[in-house]
C-alpha cells in the first residue's frame, strides 16, 4: 500500500513539475447501480452516485487522470436498507488502444462508512469509517475538441466494516455512467 501511495505522489510531482504537459481540469458526476453482498447475502440493485473534481495530464503513451471524489451507494433487501458514503482519491491510466473509445484502469483509496436504515432494533445502525481500496476499469469517450467527456465504469470494493464490535464482510459491484465537464 505504501509503495502504491509513493508511486502516485511521485508521478503527480513529476507531472506538475513539467510545464510543457497539457493539463485539463474537470468536474464530473456519475450515476449508476450498486450491488452489495453483506456476509454473502446479496442485496437488490440500488442507485450509486459520485461527484468528482480532477485533472487530466498528457503523458506520452499513458495519459493519467487524478481526482477527488464524493461517493454514495445504496442497496436494499426487504426491510434492510444500506447506505454507503464517503470520499476518496482515484488515479486512472488510459490505455490508448482505440482511437475514440479509450479503455482505462484505475485504483482508488476511499474513506467509507456504512449506515443501516432499517427499522429493526437489533441491527447496528452505523459502521466505523474505514479506508478501503477500489479497483476500477472503464471505457472513456474523450474528444480533445469537446468540453464534455463520458465514460462507463465498473468498480469493485471488498472490505470488512465493523458495527458495534462485529465485523461484516461487504463486497460492492458498482456500475456507473459518468460525465465530465472540462475547463
Amino acid at each position: 500500500m505504501k509503495k502504491i501511495l509513493c508511486l502516485i505522489i511521485s508521478t503527480t510531482i513529476l507531472i506538475l513539475s513539467n510545464k510543457s504537459q497539457a493539463t485539463t481540469f474537470y468536474s464530473g458526476v456519475g450515476l449508476g447501480k450498486s450491488k452489495v453482498k453483506l456476509d454473502n447475502q446479496s442485496l437488490d440493485d440500488k442507485r450509486a452516485f459520485t461527484f468528482s473534481l480532477g485533472s487530466s495530464f498528457y503523458i506520452p503513451l499513458f495519459p493519467l487522470r487524478i481526482e477527488a471524489e464524493y461517493q454514495k451507494f445504496n442497496s436494499k433487501k426487504n426491510n434492510f436498507d444500506v447506505n454507503t458514503y464517503g470520499a476518496g482519491i482515484n488515479t486512472y491510466v488510459n490505455l490508448p488502444l482505440l482511437p475514440i473509445l479509450v479503455p482505462y484502469v484505475g485504483f482508488g483509496l476511499a474513506y467509507l462508512k456504512e449506515k443501516n436504515n432499517s427499522n429493526e432494533e437489533n441491527l447496528p445502525k452505523k459502521s466505523d469509517g474505514k479506508i478501503v481500496p477500489e479497483y476500477i476499469i472503464g471505457l472513456d469517450l474523450d474528444l480533445p475538441t469537446v468540453i464534455f467527456a463520458g465514460s462507463m465504469e465498473y468498480r469493485y470494493i471488498n472490505t470488512n466494516f465493523e458495527f458495534d464490535n462485529e465485523k461484516e464482510t461487504s463486497k460492492y459491484h458498482i456500475f456507473l455512467l459518468k460525465a465530465r465537464l472540462k475547463f
